[in-house]
């Protein structure tokens, strides 16, 4: 999944790149010099991925038992994405500088559902996690192949709100909880964008955006089985996002 979503999106900003190299020459009229604001929207691929393991006084069971009980996934699903970003670009020759923040509202919501090897038959456990937003605020290098025409590579901070729940049956007992809050991490990618006009301009990106780790520790409500006996769910939340967008230029 990771390799093929790369590969599609080097693809599309590859065949963008083509038709403007083939438009002329470098050093034209048009100057990205400005702050400029605009709305975008994509599709957000899911890349990331979750552990459920035993800890507390499991810990005293030894290794087969924790790796028995043990769950592990990935989430990756897709949704929607739909925001706004402001920055600036100063151009010098060919080449442009830039620092742009956005901020996206994200449909991503999906559960991973199996056994581990102590469940019971018919009680399969589940995780899952939800992106309800996230933004970035990121440098932007980029070089004008032809007039109205700038390709580019980004890079910076990235921060997200992530919420998780987990519920995890071993041997009759069940064990259940949850966790949500903002995280942050750092965002990557690259783009092309052609001016219409002198003030709007059109956009193709590619972002992967990584959020890093989140864990949350639970135990049994209601169990058989003394307190301490409790279960840590990791997530490591990453995501490609694909978009299109428009700017304006001040």
């Amino acid at each position: 999944m990771r390799n093929s979503v790369f590969a599609t999106a080097l693809l599309v900003l590859v065949l963008g790149c083509g038709s403007a190299w083939a438009a002329g020459p470098a050093g034209g009229t048009y100057n990205w010099t400005g702050f400029y604001g605009g709305l975008n929207a994509g599709l957000g691929v899911n890349d990331s991925s979750f552990t459920a393991t035993p800890t507390g006084l499991f810990s005293g069971y030894g290794p087969e038992l924790i790796a028995a009980a043990s769950d592990a996934g990935n989430f990756n699903n897709s949704g929607c994405t739909i925001g706004g970003q402001v920055g600036y670009n100063y151009q010098r020759g060919c080449y442009v500088y830039g620092l742009e923040t956005d901020f996206n509202y994200n449909t991503s919501s999906t559960s991973s559902t199996g056994f581990n090897g102590l469940a019971m038959i018919g009680f399969p456990f589940t995780v899952s996690q939800q992106v309800d937003y996230f933004g970035t605020l990121r440098a932007r290098l980029g070089f004008t192949p032809a007039d109205r025409y700038l390709i580019y590579v980004t890079g910076g901070l990235a921060y997200g709100y992530v919420s998780s729940s987990s519920y995890i049956p071993v041997s009759g007992v069940f064990f259940s909880g949850s966790s949500s809050g903002m995280q942050a991490g750092w965002a990557v990618g690259a783009g092309n964008e052609y001016a219409l006009t002198n003030c709007w301009s059109i956009k193709l990106e590619y972002l992967y955006i990584n959020l890093g780790s989140s864990s949350y520790t639970y135990g049994g409500p209601g169990s058989i089985l003394p307190p301490g006996y409790t279960y840590t769910t990791n997530i490591d939340t990453a995501q490609h996002v694909i978009r299109v967008g428009f700017n304006y230029k001040f």
